[in-house]
């Protein structure tokens, strides 16, 4: 993340929330990649949820029917 900030010195505030945006749907997708192994690894969604700092109930609303 601090490489990306300060690869935006001198562009302008559209350019850097674009990388922002792009920045956050790779996170996205990672979490969902790593929920899955988490699931098939045998990991409890409460589990999952700790890890995330998220409750139980919405790691598995936002994950659970994938």
């Amino acid at each position: 993340m601090k490489t990306l900030v300060a690869s935006m010195d001198g562009k302008g505030p559209a350019e850097a929330l674009q990388a922002v945006a792009q920045l956050q749907k790779e996170v996205g997708r990672t979490a969902a990649s790593l929920v899955r192994k988490a699931r098939q690894a045998g990991l409890s969604w409460e589990a999952i949820a700790l890890c995330l700092g998220v409750s139980k109930q919405a790691v598995h609303r936002k994950y659970g029917k994938r």
